[in-house]
């Protein structure tokens, strides 16, 4: 796994999009920022907006095409987000809460969870969940250390007062879907 070779594929296909990236960014932290006032909100939210970032993001490095509809395709599958979100956050939780190694290892076990289910439209949460641990197994070190290239820019998007994330989510979400695309199919 070439963590390198995934980010600069990612830089590629955002080229030229950067506009409509951050537009579908923006809309997408300004949902999840109103949520996060209710703290029940940003649960419920998690899952189905999560879902819908992925497609709107796949669509955009796949198509160059806007489409901001697809943010809110969550809702059409709205059960099978809720519980994936859910789940994958309270799994989460816990393991941050037993220590923070045991939360990293399940955040990298079940990071492929939305990228699947939107791979794949007739799959549950939890079977996203399963066939995500699944998939991890054995590259869960390559997806934290490829997670771990872009904390130089999350500190540099904090001193920005978060502005700089209307451009590291993006990356980072279409650097994930070339790791998850070659987990997956052997390219990306």
């Amino acid at each position: 796994m070439d963590n390198v070779l995934f980010m600069r594929k990612a830089k590629e296909q955002l080229t030229n999009n950067w506009t409509n990236a951050l537009l579908g960014t923006l809309i997408y932290i300004l949902i999840m920022s109103a949520a996060s006032a209710t703290y029940v909100g940003e649960y419920i939210l998690a899952g189905p907006m999560s879902f819908g970032y992925v497609l709107f993001i796949a669509c955009l490095v796949d198509t160059k095409v806007i489409n901001i509809n697809l943010l809110f395709k969550g809702f059409d599958r709205f059960v099978e987000t809720l519980v994936a979100g859910l789940l994958v956050n309270l799994a989460i939780t816990v393991g941050i809460a037993l220590l923070i190694v045991p939360g990293i290892i399940l955040a990298c076990g079940f990071g492929m969870t939305f990228f699947i289910m939107a791979d794949d439209a007739n799959i549950s949460g939890i079977d996203a969940m399963k066939l995500s641990w699944n998939m991890m197994n054995g590259h869960k070190m390559d997806f934290f250390c490829l997670q771990l290239r872009f904390l130089g820019w999350i500190l540099l998007c904090i001193l920005t007062c978060g502005v700089g994330f209307l451009w590291l989510v993006p990356y980072m979400t279409a650097t994930s879907l070339n790791f998850y695309r070659q987990l997956r199919y052997g390219t990306y």
